[in-house]
C-alpha cells in the first residue's frame, strides 16, 4: 500500500482433520505380501493454510535505507536540543560523535555475526537438500516452506528462523540471552514511556494557546492511555500499516516545520522595513550570532551521555533484519557500508538540528521541543501533528516488547494447552496492565522527560549498543584476529562502566533536570 516491499516467511501446514473409524481400522488389515499401489496427485491447496512466521521490510537497498531512516528518526530527535542546552556544545558534539562511532562499530560487528551464521545455515541447508533429493528425487515437487532469506537466482541464504539481534544473542549466549531480549523490551517500553510524557506536554501547550485553558497534563495522559490500550490489543501488526504511514508523514511535516520556525521564525519576521529579503537576511545573521554565543560547557553536562545513546531509539535491533531482507547479492555486500553512511548522515542532521533549535529558542528550551515553539498557527499545527504521530507510533513501538513479555509469561505458565480465545484474552490483559503501569510511571515523571530520556539511554541504550554486540561477535566469529577480539572486549568494558557512571550521574542530578 505504501510502496514498501515486504519480505515474509510463509510456510504451509496441513489443516487439522480427524481420521474416520474406517481409516484407523485399515491400518490393521494391510496385506503385507501384496505390492502397495499409490498414485501421485497434486497438492490440494484447500488442505493448506498460510502461516506467517516472520516479516521484515526490505527487498531493495533503497527500501532498506528507508527502513533505517524510519527506524531511527522519531520523536527522540526533539529531545536533543534540550540535551545540548544542558551540556554545552563542547560536550554535546563530541558525545554525539563518540556515540555514533561506537554505535556503527557495534552494528558492523552484528552484521559480521549475521554473515557468519547465515553462511553456516546456507551450507547446512545445501547438505540437507542433497540428502533429501538422494532419499526422494521427487521431493522437490511438493509443498514445503519458502525461506524468507532467498536471494536472486533462487539461492537460499537462510531458513525459516529469522536472524535477528535476539536470535544471534541466543546462539551466542544460550539461556543468558534473556538479558538482551529483556533489555531490548525495556528500551522499547522506555521509548513508549517518553511518548506518554511527550504528548500531554504538547496537548497542554496547544489547548492553552487555542482556548486559553490550562488542562492538567494528567487528563491528557489518561486520554492517551484510553486510546493506546485498544490499539495494543491488535495482534497482526500489518493492520497498523495505515496509521504507521500517517505517523511517518506527520513526523516528517513536524520536523520540517520546527526547523523552518527555528531558522526563519515566521511570526517574528514582521518589521517596518517592508523588505522580506532584508528580514530573511537579518534572521540568519541574528541566528548565527546566537550560535557563536552558546555556552561551551554546562554544569549538568553528565545528563547528555545517556541522551546521546537514546537518540538511536534502539534502532540497532533493526539492522540485522534489514540486512537479511535485502534481495540482491551485491546489495547485501554493500549494506554495511550504506548503513554507516546513512547513520552518519542522520546524526549530522541531528547535530545541525539541535544547535539551530537551541540557538533559536534559547537555554529555556524544553525536552518536548514542540512545547518551546513561539505561539502561532503553525506551532499549534505542529503540536497536534506530532501528538497524533506519537499516539499512532506507540502501538508499533510497544508491539515487539509486548510479544516478548507475553511469550515469557506463557513459558512460565507451563505446557498446559489453552484455547485461542483464552490466549487472546490473556495477552490483552497483560498488555493493558503494562500500559497502565507505564502510565503510572509517566504521572510521576511528567515533569522529568529529559531525565527519563537520559536514564533510559544510560541504563538500557548503552548496553544494547555497546556491551552485548562485541561479546556476541567474539562468540559467533571465533576466527577473528586477536586484535579484533581485544578491541571488542575494550568496547564492551568501556560501555559497561560508562552505563554505570552515566546512570549514577543522571540519578544524582535528578532535580536539576526538572521542567515545568
Amino acid at each position: 500500500g505504501d510502496g514498501t516491499l515486504h519480505l515474509m516467511s510463509i510456510s504451509k501446514r496441513k489443516k487439522g482433520t480427524k481420521p474416520t473409524y474406517e481409516d484407523l481400522m485399515g491400518l490393521f488389515h494391510q496385506k503385507p505380501l501384496e505390492p502397495l499401489e499409490y498414485e501421485m496427485r497434486p497438492i490440494d491447496e484447500a488442505e493448506y493454510e498460510e502461516v506467517m512466521l516472520d516479516s521484515v521490510e526490505g527487498g531493495s537497498i533503497v527500501a532498506a535505507i528507508f527502513g533505517i531512516i524510519k527506524g531511527m528518526v522519531g520523536p527522540a530527535v526533539l529531545y536533543l536540543p534540550r540535551g545540548f542546552a544542558l551540556s554545552g556544545f563542547a560536550v554535546a558534539i563530541p558525545a554525539m560523535i563518540i556515540a555514533t562511532i561506537t554505535y556503527v562499530y557495534s552494528a558492523t560487528r552484528l552484521l559480521q555475526c549475521w554473515k557468519a551464521e547465515s553462511d553456516k545455515i546456507c551450507l547446512s541447508m545445501e547438505k540437507m537438500e542433497e540428502i533429501r533429493l538422494l532419499l526422494d528425487p521427487n521431493a522437490g515437487e511438493y509443498g514445503g516452506s519458502a525461506p524468507y532469506g532467498s536471494v536472486e537466482n533462487g539461492q537460499k541464504s537462510s531458513n525459516n528462523k529469522m536472524l535477528t539481534y535476539p536470535e544471534l544473542a541466543r546462539r551466542a549466549f544460550g539461556k543468558a540471552s534473556f538479558l538482551i531480549s529483556g533489555g531490548i523490551a525495556a528500551m522499547q517500553f522506555g521509548v513508549c514511556l517518553t511518548y506518554l510524557i511527550f504528548v500531554p506536554q504538547n496537548l497542554f501547550e496547544a489547548t492553552k494557546t487555542l482556548f486559553g485553558v490550562e488542562v492538567p497534563k494528567q487528563i491528557f495522559l489518561v486520554f492517551m492511555l484510553a486510546v493506546e490500550i485498544p490499539l495494543c490489543w491488535v495482534r497482526d501488526i500489518r493492520k497498523l500499516t495505515p496509521i504507521n504511514i500517517l505517523a511517518t508523514a506527520l513526523i516528517a511535516f513536524g520536523l520540517v516545520s520546527v526547523l523552518a520556525i527555528a531558522l526563519f521564525d515566521p511570526d517574528a519576521n514582521l518589521d517596518n522595513s517592508g523588505s522580506e529579503y532584508n528580514s530573511f537576511e537579518e534572521d540568519l545573521s541574528g541566528l548565527f550570532q546566537q550560535i557563536t554565543q552558546l555556552p561551551r560547557i554546562q554544569p549538568t553536562w553528565g545528563l547528555f551521555i545517556g541522551t546521546s545513546f537514546f537518540c538511536f531509539e534502539g534502532s540497532i535491533t533493526l539492522i540485522v533484519p534489514l540486512q537479511e531482507a535485502v534481495y540482491k547479492r551485491e546489495d547485501r555486500k554493500r549494506f554495511p557500508y550504506v548503513n554507516q553512511k546513512v547513520i552518519s548522515s542522520i546524526v549530522f542532521f541531528y547535530v545541525f538540528f539541535s544547535i539551530i533549535c537551541w540557538a533559536s529558542f534559547g537555554d529555556s528550551v524544553q525536552t518536548a521541543l514542540t512545547a518551546s515553539l513561539p505561539k502561532g498557527v503553525l506551532t499549534t499545527m505542529v503540536q497536534f501533528a506530532y501528538s497524533i504521530a506519537v499516539i499512532f507510533t506507540f502501538p508499533l513501538q510497544a508491539f515487539p516488547a509486548l510479544e516478548v513479555v507475553c511469550q515469557t509469561t506463557e513459558t512460565k505458565a507451563g505446557k498446559r494447552k489453552i484455547s485461542e480465545n483464552t490466549s487472546i484474552l490473556k495477552r490483552n490483559i497483560v498488555a493493558s496492565i503494562i500500559i497502565w503501569l507505564l502510565g503510572g510511571v509517566a504521572i510521576i515523571a511528567i515533569d522529568y522527560l529529559g531525565n527519563v530520556v537520559s536514564l533510559l539511554g544510560s541504563l538500557v541504550g548503552i548496553p544494547i549498543a555497546l556491551v552485548y554486540p562485541p561479546l556476541i561477535h567474539n562468540t559467533l566469529v571465533p576466527e577473528s584476529s586477536r586484535t579484533t577480539k581485544l578491541l571488542n572486549y575494550i568496547v564492551s568494558i568501556v560501555g559497561f562502566f560508562g552505563a554505570i557512571a552515566a546512570s549514577y550521574t543522571t540519578i544524582a542530578s535528578w532535580d536539576e533536570g526538572a521542567e515545568g
